[in-house]
């Protein structure tokens, strides 16, 4: 094959290679990928395990950190994760992935359950906006764990 010929295929390969790659955008441009799950089980307050297409993942919720279940509201919370989702069908939206792990947004009958936790009082917000305006809301009332005196957070805890 001539020089001239082997240029040509290898630029038309690398151009198609280039337009076959996905766009990459910047933070507020990318919407996470949501997909269809199933909870099948309720580790603790913050972490579900959910079946996709035959696969198992652990499950981090997005921007919140509940109780550890040897912190007092710790079996509570995991209690009213478990009534929520387990079983259920949910929506998952993909901010982290992991090796059969990562951080999601969990909706369930499409209810945010992030948002669920923070505005009952049953978990700490890690992250500003709406959720920590909800978790200020349910510390202001007080409920859920903000009705205990001195509330400890799950990242001190688990020093």
């Amino acid at each position: 094959m001539k020089l001239a010929n082997l240029l040509t295929v290898i630029g038309i390969v690398g151009v198609a290679a280039v337009l076959a790659m996905p766009v990459v955008a910047g933070p507020e441009e990318t919407e996470p990928h949501a997909v269809s799950a199933t909870c099948i089980k309720v580790i603790d307050g913050d972490t579900i395990v959910v079946r996709c297409d035959k696969r198992q993942v652990t499950v981090d919720l997005e921007g919140v950190d509940a109780p550890e279940l040897g912190q007092p509201w710790g079996k509570e919370v995991r209690s009213f994760v478990r009534d929520m989702v387990e079983g259920r069908e949910l929506k998952v939206e993909i901010i982290e992935a992991g090796e059969g792990s990562g951080t999601a947004r969990v909706l369930v009958a499409g209810q945010d359950l992030s948002r669920l936790l923070a505005e009952r009082g049953l978990a700490w917000a890690t992250a500003g906006g709406e959720l920590r305006d909800l978790t200020e809301k349910a510390k202001s009332a007080p409920c859920g764990l903000w009705r205990d005196a001195e509330p400890v957070p799950p990242w001190e805890f688990r020093e």
